[in-house]
């Protein structure tokens, strides 16, 4: 008999809420344009699979099958949403093309081709390719989750030099990581 997808019931789909739906949001609002959005988009991916249970066999990489199916759901929204002539109309220029760049990225990456450790990887090295006092501010804000506030006292410096080294490394970050840039949602 086959294994079904959270065969011990609501315990097992609450597990992989709870770790998954932050992740999958965060995922998908780099592509979308609002919160709201990515936050529905994640949630109907999660209603079909609890009335689809029954349907869904195992699975065995979670990770790679939950992120292809937001990827491919965010694709068919980019897509309708570059269809809808009001909304291109609205539109500017930049805006046209950072939404043509964000469903070119998003086509082009296979979550399938990244461990962990590859992700971990990619991102250190990002990190480590900061100015040293940009990089330190960086991981006090990002990896230790400091508030600006406890940085600032912490390093004698203001906040407005905290909030101006975290953007110059989160668009240094950017560019580094641009092949790749599913991958900036970790460290955001």
């Amino acid at each position: 008999m086959e294994q079904r997808l959270f065969s011990s019931g609501k315990e097992d789909y609450s597990k992989i809420y709870a770790i998954y739906f932050p992740k999958l949001v965060r995922f998908s609002q780099t592509y979308l344009h609002s919160q709201e959005d990515a936050e529905n988009l994640v949630q109907d991916i999660f209603l079909y699979l609890w009335e689809n249970r029954e349907q869904i066999p195992s699975l065995g990489n979670m990770n790679a099958y939950l992120f292809t199916v937001v990827k491919n759901r965010c694709i068919d929204f980019l897509r309708r949403q570059t269809k809808n002539d009001e909304k291109k109309r609205s539109l500017s220029e930049l805006e046209e093309k950072e939404l043509q760049f964000k469903l070119y990225s998003l086509q082009k990456f296979d979550e399938n081709n990244f461990s962990i450790a590859d992700i971990e990887h990619l991102i250190s090295q990002a990190v480590d390719s900061l100015p040293a006092r940009c990089k330190e501010i960086f991981i006090l804000s990002r990896m230790e989750g400091l508030r600006h506030k406890e940085i600032s006292e912490r390093l004698n410096i203001s906040v407005n030099t905290i909030e101006s080294q975290i953007a110059i490394a989160l668009k240094k970050l950017k560019v580094a990581l641009k092949d790749y840039m599913p991958l900036f949602i970790f460290i955001i």
